[in-house]
């Protein structure tokens, strides 16, 4: 499968987060591309088998967490009918952003397969089984065998 990794990062955690996404997607013998929102590549989007689409969580506890640059995400090209895997990293709490992740990727036309949160501290933890599961998710929508 030919797979885009694309994201927002503020500090640097999610832009790690994409990367190590890349590196695996890669060594499972898929093709990729990784690139921040405003620098993705139009033509490999287009031609993208599938999706993972990441941020960082804004909003505190009090106002409720949100996809942070959630207007950037917004912004950038559709992916219609693309199978798509959210990925955010937070540094103490969450709450239930993944389901606004959800949200950006079907208005941006995309089939959510679900998602996963990272901790800042602990990136790795769970990443590998994460895309393995995206990636067959993303296989099994488009009715292609492993």
């Amino acid at each position: 499968m030919k797979v885009a990794v694309v994201y927002e990062s503020r500090t640097g955690n999610t832009a790690r987060v994409a990367e190590m996404i890349g590196a695996a997607v890669q060594e499972l013998g898929h093709e990729v591309g990784i690139w921040p929102t405003e620098k993705a590549n139009l033509d490999y989007l287009t031609d993208a088998d599938m999706v993972f689409l990441g941020t960082w969580t804004g909003g505190i506890i009090v106002t409720g967490h949100h996809p942070g640059d959630g207007g950037k995400l917004l912004a950038m090209p559709g992916i219609w009918g693309k199978p798509t895997a959210g990925f955010m990293t937070y540094a103490l709490h969450a709450g239930k952003v993944l389901d606004k992740m959800s949200d950006i990727v079907t208005l941006l036309g995309g089939v959510w397969l679900g998602g996963r949160l990272f901790k800042r501290g602990k990136l790795d933890e769970g990443l590998a089984s994460f895309v393995v599961a995206a990636l067959d998710a993303a296989e099994e929508s488009l009715g292609v065998a492993s």
